[in-house]
């Protein structure tokens, strides 16, 4: 398998984890159930992975960030956004989610948990637009061989 055909299927399981870790939240809101924490730290797990696969790219990008193009640039500051919030929504949610926290601040942890997935959900979306034509180009690639 080529590296393309591995990135397109580890991002393609990172969007089902996500997918199915916004989904198992309308679960547990109403069960307290931990399939969404479960979900959400494999879904961190992936990010990481995702992250040591393109480790390289990353750390060109921080040495030559200023020499970058723009589009680069761009990319590579919505990317760390995108870490950055995943990370934040991360941390509130499991600290809201821990005993140690009760009452009135469980709550607000929890709101800003929500508010930081949103940002996720909508960076995310920035994201995948802005990598569409490689998704499909890759693919199309991966499936055509397959036939």
């Amino acid at each position: 398998m080529n590296k393309a055909a591995q990135n397109a299927w580890i991002n393609l399981g990172m969007a089902a984890l996500l997918t199915l870790t916004v989904l198992a939240a309308l679960i547990e809101v109403a069960t307290h159930c931990f399939l969404h924490v479960v979900l959400g730290l494999l879904l961190s797990l992936g990010a990481w992975t995702h992250i040591a696969l393109h480790w390289d790219w990353i750390a060109n990008a921080f040495k030559r960030f200023g020499k970058l193009p723009d589009k680069v640039r761009d990319n590579f500051v919505l990317n760390v956004a995108l870490f950055a919030a995943y990370t934040a929504a991360g941390s509130m949610g499991l600290m809201a989610r821990g005993a140690i926290f009760t009452g009135p601040f469980h709550l607000v942890l929890g709101c800003i948990h929500v508010l930081l997935a949103l940002l996720v959900l909508t960076l995310q979306t920035i994201h995948l637009a802005r990598h569409w034509k490689w998704i499909t180009l890759t693919t199309r690639k991966m499936f055509s061989s397959a036939i």
